[in-house]
């Protein structure tokens, strides 16, 4: 990590600050009986010298003379000055000394973390876990050991672009004012000059504007000193909805220095409206404190929401979940209302920073406190009306083992972040990228509901929140039911497991909400079952949304279900027991069918109803009720098929059908007609004869007209005549 880490450039200053951390990691006051290079390092780190204070204690661990706090010290200088193999080697001296404490224990793991060597890392937050179980930082990485493979496992989900925008030093916080890119740098131009920072020996930062071009920015030029100062100015945000730039300084307001009561300058909001002038070049309006500027507490790297109704900052004041934390206001009406913490699901005990709203939907923002590769990580959160849903990190390329921050977009896909990776121009660099939707990971395990013994080779599918099955998205379950899914980014998923022996199980999940990588999915074993599909009776596609209901023998609803897109139905079953199963959807024909156990070893009983349109006029074919050339008597395979249109008209009382039969070509027209209309009478008697009132059928004969088969008479098969030779219904009245 390079020396100039944002986090210790944008809130604080003893005298001066950069941006948002430099003062969280304060030392505590020495007692005045220590080494006269103590109290001098002491005076260093005070005032964010940390090169000062480094050079001293590396001469007391030379010397032998250093203890366990020294070298602690020393550590944290390296930390500060961006030397992270040096940070690592002295915890490590530490670690060997018999004096180390839980924080030093915690303190080398993110170090190791931050220096990519996640294995080692991982013992080294056992180890703290061990001394501190009730930390949930460590547990976060103990109990997902796989986090940083997954992370790092995708390096196409981002492309990653550098812009000539850039210099050595630092360049930081972009935003979008109109056509330019704002951003901020210390590359020492305008007001402050060249003065340096004792922390990183480079100049304060100022804000810059650059020409916006498409997917990259050029022609940086340092902002006037209307908004430029001699101590640091940066991270802007520009409010379209009322041309005004909101941007983080340090609480110097024309002239006067408003600092703490110990005397240090902290960081606060700033704005100023954005006026056209004469040219038509833009031109600054009076500079005015945001509302909730506090001396005592720092305040910055403002974001406003696209509406203009919110916005989003950060601070380190009073009532967070510690060090610095994303909070928001409310607009009303010329004022902003009191600030409210995001909480817990967003800020953690670490620091948050660099928020930014996109769409006013999706909060993008830095953390060096949730799960991550190393400095700051980026992270986004959905929010609702019930407040920020889950976090995610964006993962790799975004996310690296350095600090990356600042995340904007100006398209759904496309925009501006910084990070001091390795291949800038040195320093901070402003990068432009193109991210690709993001992605889901989920990850669990399958278990038998009653005994959760492991199941393996379970199939599980996606399907979102519409009923709409995810392709590619596939996977069964592993030795040990564990198992696996990468999915695109949706609110809502609904898990879906097969197992032979077992029912289908369900389990809707909820990004947002739900934990993703400890999902248990429960099936129940079954002895005895009733499944089959429910198909549309002209398509045969499966049939979503129809009600399909288990009923016993004295008609007792059991269970009710509502088919998804795969039109499954299933019924766990009693042995020595009757059933019916009845299925019905608004404007198709009702259906149902009796099955039974009685008897009847343990065995999983298969029906599939095929559902007509119920529409006036509606023809329907009865599948199998064929007849013997040139006879009229119902066969045993006919009367199958008409008890089950029996059914169906049982099932759907008030239906008034008409029922047709129909002959082969062979034969006289006349003898046909005669034929076919005995025919349909057979089957209507047949049909009164159980039970059907017989106003409700009537029958007619179509003889030879209406054949459904195109060949030609005497070159017909006798497959084809045999289709031809069939009964149908055509519904009257419903």
């Amino acid at each position: 990590m390079t020396t100039t880490n944002p986090l210790h450039r944008c809130l604080r200053s003893a005298m001066v600050h950069r941006l948002f951390l430099s003062a969280l990691f304060l030392l505590p006051s020495l007692l005045p009986a220590q080494k006269l290079k103590e109290r001098m390092a002491n005076q260093y780190a005070e005032v964010f010298d940390y090169p000062k204070m480094a050079i001293i204690y590396e001469d007391l661990v030379s010397s032998g003379k250093a203890d366990a706090a020294d070298m602690r010290r020393l550590a944290l200088a390296y930390r500060k000055m961006g030397q992270p193999a040096k940070a690592e080697a002295t915890y490590l001296k530490l670690m060997s000394t018999g004096a180390q404490t839980p924080d030093d224990v915690f303190a080398y793991a993110e170090q190791l973390r931050a220096n990519g060597k996640y294995p080692e890392a991982l013992e080294w937050y056992g180890t703290y876990a061990a001394l501190r179980p009730e930390d949930a930082r460590a547990q976060a990485y103990l109990s997902n050991p796989a986090i940083f493979e997954r992370l790092m496992r995708d390096s196409t989900s981002a492309i990653i672009r550098t812009l000539p925008i850039n210099s050595p030093e630092a360049d930081l916080g972009p935003a979008i004012m109109e056509e330019l890119v704002l951003f901020s740098s210390a590359r020492g131009e305008g007001v402050g000059g060249k003065r340096l920072y004792a922390w990183d020996d480079q100049p304060y930062l100022n804000l810059y504007s650059a020409l916006w071009k498409g997917e990259t920015a050029e022609e940086p030029l340092v902002m006037r000193k209307d908004v430029n100062s001699r101590y640091h100015d940066g991270v802007g945000s520009f409010d379209s909805t009322t041309n005004r730039l909101y941007f983080t300084r340090n609480n110097y307001y024309y002239g006067t220095l408003d600092k703490d009561k110990k005397g240090e300058l902290k960081l606060g909001i700033f704005y100023t409206d954005v006026i056209t002038g004469e040219f038509g070049q833009p031109e600054w309006g009076n500079l005015v404190p945001f509302d909730h500027n506090d001396p005592d507490n720092n305040c910055g790297h403002p974001s406003i929401s696209a509406d203009g109704t919110k916005l989003f900052f950060v601070s380190d004041r009073a009532g967070g979940q510690g060090g610095t934390d994303i909070w928001y206001c409310d607009k009303l009406g010329s004022q902003w209302g009191a600030p409210v913490n995001m909480g817990p699901q967003v800020n953690t005990s670490g620091n948050e920073m660099f928020p930014y709203l996109h769409r006013d939907s999706t909060l993008y923002f830095a953390s060096n406190g949730h799960p991550g590769l190393g400095g700051l990580d980026l992270f986004y959160s959905r929010l609702s009306a019930a407040g920020p849903g889950k976090v995610f990190n964006l993962g790799y390329p975004m996310s690296t083992r350095y600090n990356d921050h600042g995340l904007m977009f100006f398209n759904d896909t496309t925009g501006f972040f910084v990070s001091d990776r390795p291949g800038g121009k040195g320093s901070d660099d402003v990068y432009g990228c193109t991210v690709r939707p993001p992605m889901v990971f989920l990850a669990g395990i399958v278990v038998d509901e009653e005994t959760r013994a492991p199941i393996d080779g379970a199939v599980l599918v996606m399907k979102d929140d519409a009923g709409r099955y995810i392709e590619k998205f596939n996977v069964e379950s592993e030795p040990g039911g564990k198992f696996t899914i990468d999915v695109p980014y949706k609110d809502r998923y609904v898990l879906i497991a097969n197992k032979n022996g077992y029912f289908q199980k369900e389990l809707t999940i909820n990004t947002n909400n739900d934990p993703l990588e400890q999902i248990v999915v429960e099936m129940l074993k079954y002895d005895y079952a009733a499944e089959g599909f429910v198909f549309h009776g002209e398509t045969g596609a499966p049939l979503p949304g129809s009600t399909v209901i288990l009923v016993d023998a004295q008609d007792n609803v059991l269970q009710t279900i509502t088919t998804d897109a795969s039109g499954k139905y299933a019924f766990p079953l009693k042995p020595e027991m009757d059933y019916r199963i009845k299925v019905e959807k608004e404007g198709f024909f009702k259906q149902s069918a009796r099955i039974s156990t009685k008897g009847k070893p343990s065995q999983v009983i298969r029906t599939d109803f095929k559902l007509f349109p119920l529409v006036v006029d509606q023809v329907v074919r009865l599948e199998n009720i064929f007849y013997d050339y040139n006879k009229s008597n119902i066969r045993p395979d006919a009367a199958v098929e008409l008890d089950k249109l029996v059914a169906t008209l049982q099932d759907n009382p008030t239906v008034k059908i008409e029922l047709s039969s129909h002959t082969d070509c062979r034969g006289k027209d006349a003898y046909n007609m005669s034929l076919s209309e005995k025919r349909a009478k057979s089957a209507v008697e047949y049909i009164i004869s159980k039970g059907i009132p017989k106003a409700n059928i009537t029958s007619k004969g179509y003889g030879e007209s209406l054949p459904s088969e195109k060949c030609a008479c005497e070159k017909c098969s006798e497959d084809e005549h045999q289709r031809n030779r069939r009964t149908e219904f055509k519904v009257l009245s419903k």
